[in-house]
């Protein structure tokens, strides 16, 4: 498992997920990455981008905002970073990933119908328990994955095992 979880943050990090002290990584600078490499573990089958490019939005102004924005800066060719600060500044149907601070069902419910093929993420279980798909959750004081099957089999989309075996999995109810 450990195995896994280096593998799926073998992304080069060094210039902007470290800081002075390299074991010192900031939560926001390793959620930035899982949300680069969510769209890369998925299987979008029928929704997969045409040209090859994974749209992410993102709230305009955050700590994981600014880093995933960043990351994808360095990846022009894989990844295009879309800011919004409402649901309306989004296209429907232009997400692959979105990360939302919002916990709000009736938000969530929004973005799920304009974004019907999209990843949603957020943070902690109440985030689950409102609708959402994947939520960073920290335990023994490290982030993990918390992922809803429940709310990720609408979409028609899948998460490869590489992920999976990382990632804590939501009962029905949306809790561990």
């Amino acid at each position: 498992m450990m195995v896994c979880l280096i593998l799926l943050l073998a992304l080069p990090i060094s210039s902007f997920a470290l800081k002075a002290n390299t074991q010192n990584i900031q939560d926001h600078n390793l959620k930035a990455v899982y949300l680069f490499r969510f769209a890369f573990l998925t299987t979008w089958g029928a929704f997969a981008p045409s040209n090859q490019k994974f749209n992410f939005c993102s709230e305009a102004s955050s700590d994981i905002s600014n880093t995933l924005r960043a990351l994808i800066n360095k990846k022009p060719a894989q990844a295009t970073f879309i800011p919004y600060s409402s649901i309306s500044d989004i296209q429907p149907n232009s997400c692959h990933v979105i990360y939302l601070s919002t916990q709000d069902p009736i938000m969530i419910k929004q973005f799920q119908t304009s974004q019907p093929h999209a990843l949603l993420v957020g943070d902690g279980e109440s985030f689950i328990h409102s609708g959402g798909m994947i939520a960073f959750i920290k335990i023994n004081n490290r982030i993990k994955p918390l992922i809803s099957l429940k709310h990720i089999a609408p979409t028609g989309l899948s998460l490869r095992s590489q992920l999976l075996s990382v990632s804590n999995i939501a009962n029905d109810e949306g809790s561990l």
